[in-house]
């Protein structure tokens, strides 16, 4: 038997979908050969598909073991390690891969996924250090880079980084606004809004960066435009919820465990409730057990899409809160929730006394927003990442205009980003009920 022969057998049907030829085809190549790196890796990958994971990591790194030099190898290893929720190890893994192919470009995007949540950034500062050395001319590399020194606390090493990024042109990037809002939070506002300006100037039409520069130079604005958080959601709408846990984002449970508390004390479950701002469902799941009905409504539809694919909504609908509150609904609601979607809105009056207008007597809002801790400054400022903070004082004021009860308030940590805790608050809103003494 050739084993070359065979092993591309294998992998043709492996390819195909043809898995039993292709698992007796490996099964003949390591029969003849058994510390054959490809039969073992691609065995692995064989054994990850047949939901076999720790055989899967077993045979790969086996397979590593015979040619320590196979960059795809590394990268397979990494994306099993990452879904089974070892990211520390899965982070090595891509490193790895990238000192041995340093423009594998998939290795990279993982990386650049999972830099935000790495714990083991001592370990990989010194590694891209190196990669940027031996090849300088490598936008991801450079990118990687400056966010490891970030994360380390070396701002001024960090903008360098990143200011070198844009030296590649914003054609490399599928985000080329994203170094502008970094550059700003590190103190290069003027850098970034160069850059911001030169893409609006190429890009007239552009939503994203119309919308990113009138933040980062603090234009006055009472919310995000409607063509903005669409487009900026539908671009990132598949990698989403994949983004977020790298952040830590507790969001969705924080708000969830507030509704468990509510439904605890009731008789029956909420009759009709709304996910304002739903998104890709993060919060459905969780409270679903809670309502009868639940109605989810979103700008993106990319993000319902994927909301769809949780069966968890009876009903999803595009289109704008306010206005959808506003508008002639079918029913009433007696259970609000709205996760981290008014951080796209500075003015919330409006958004107020269309809520009240939605719930239903003794109807219940829960929702998050970013805790603006001044209180001696404005109501709301929106930063340089395009989202907004509220004072809880303006909560209260905004609420108490529309005709509705301000109940609670809690502190708590949204997510991490950029190394840092994002501080917010999760908060009650309740409709009186002028029929209950």
């Amino acid at each position: 038997m050739a084993i070359d022969a065979r092993l591309q057998e294998g992998i043709a049907a492996h390819r195909s979908g043809n898995l039993e030829a292709a698992l007796a085809a490996y099964k003949d190549v390591l029969t003849a050969d058994p510390d054959n790196p490809d039969g073992l890796h691609f065995l692995g990958l064989l054994h990850f598909e047949a939901g076999k994971t720790d055989n899967a990591i077993h045979l790969i790194r086996s397979s590593l073991e015979q040619n320590p030099k196979n960059a795809a190898a590394y990268n397979n290893l990494g994306n099993i390690l990452k879904l089974t929720g070892k990211t520390d190890e899965a982070l090595d893994a891509y490193v790895r891969a990238v000192e041995l192919e340093p423009r594998h470009a998939e290795a990279w995007s993982n990386i650049t996924v999972m830099m935000e949540g790495a714990t083991n950034n001592d370990d990989l500062l010194p590694m891209l250090r190196e990669v940027v050395r031996l090849d300088p001319d490598n936008p991801d590399a450079w990118h990687n880079f400056g966010l490891s020194l970030m994360l380390a606390g070396h701002k001024d090493e960090a903008a360098e980084a990143l200011e070198r990024c844009l030296e590649f042109g914003a054609d490399v990037w599928s985000d080329p606004i994203w170094h502008a809002r970094v550059l700003c939070a590190l103190g290069r506002r003027e850098r970034a809004i160069e850059h911001l300006e030169g893409l609006v100037a190429a890009d007239p039409d552009n939503a994203i960066a119309r919308y990113q520069l009138a933040a980062v130079r603090g234009d006055d604005m009472e919310q995000a435009p409607e063509d903005y958080v669409k487009t900026h959601f539908d671009s990132f709408s598949e990698s989403f919820d994949e983004v977020l846990k790298n952040l830590g984002y507790r969001a969705p449970e924080l708000v969830a465990e507030e509704v468990a508390e509510l439904a605890a004390g009731r008789p029956v479950p909420f009759a009709d409730a709304i996910d304002l701002g739903c998104g890709t469902g993060l919060c459905g799941p969780l409270i679903r057990r809670h309502c009868a009905r639940l109605t989810g409504i979103d700008l993106s539809p990319g993000m319902l899409r994927k909301a769809a694919g949780l069966k968890a909504y009876d009903y999803l609908v595009e289109g704008e809160l306010v206005g959808f509150l506003r508008s002639d609904l079918p029913t009433r609601f007696d259970l609000a929730v709205c996760v981290d979607t008014l951080c796209y809105i500075g003015d919330l009056q409006p958004f107020m006394s269309a809520l009240f207008s939605a719930l239903e007597p003794g109807g219940v809002l829960v929702a998050s927003v970013e805790h603006l801790a001044d209180a001696s400054g404005p109501d709301y400022r929106v930063d340089p990442t395009g989202r907004y903070a509220h004072t809880p004082a303006y909560l209260r004021r905004c609420t108490e205009a529309a005709g509705l009860a301000y109940q609670a308030e809690k502190p708590v940590v949204l997510r991490q980003e950029l190394g840092k805790a994002v501080h917010g608050l999760v908060f009650q809103v309740r409709k009186p009920d002028t029929s209950q003494p």
